[in-house]
């Protein structure tokens, strides 16, 4: 195994025990969030390859919070950047994104499991220049979810 790339030695965990454990942590995030009403897109964590590290993935987790209005989305944001340090998560950002939008983003880890987080307001853009695809989505905060490498003899590059 080369561990050139990492300054870590992965831990060993089956890529089920990986997503389950990567589910966990979006639910400290959605409940964290604490908004009543909420609903959480489908989106399924699913494994990618680690490169360097033989059997080694790293589990993806992207998903969003829908339903309230941009003001109690905005005020959750704001709950998570002051709460999950309580949980044991360090903040590594919290400002405007440096997307073409720039709404709030936050960055985010696990100091236990090493786990990121970005969470980052997804409002709809209303202005002349969005189009008819963009208008047609929903406010709410999207999360991307990401573990530290982990190795699993029965994972191969392609394993979901």
């Amino acid at each position: 195994m080369d561990q050139d790339a990492l300054d870590y030695e992965p831990r060993k965990l089956s890529v089920a025990e990986a997503k389950d454990l990567v589910r966990a942590q979006s639910s400290v995030i959605f409940d964290v969030a604490g908004l009543k009403g909420a609903t959480a897109t489908n989106g399924a964590p699913h494994a990618a390859p680690c490169e360097g590290v033989e059997h080694g993935y790293r589990i993806k987790h992207f998903w969003k919070i829908e339903g309230p209005s941009k003001a109690e989305l905005s005020t959750a944001l704001r709950r998570l950047h002051d709460e999950l340090p309580k949980r044991g998560w360090k903040v590594y950002r919290f400002e405007k994104a440096k997307s073409k939008n720039q709404q709030m983003q936050l960055d985010v880890e696990d100091t236990r499991e090493h786990h990121t987080a970005t969470i980052e307001e997804d409002f709809v853009p209303t202005g002349p220049d969005a189009s008819a695809w963009e208008k047609k989505g929903r406010d709410g905060l999207y999360v991307a979810l990401d573990s530290p490498c982990y190795v699993d003899p029965e994972y191969k590059v392609g394993d979901q």
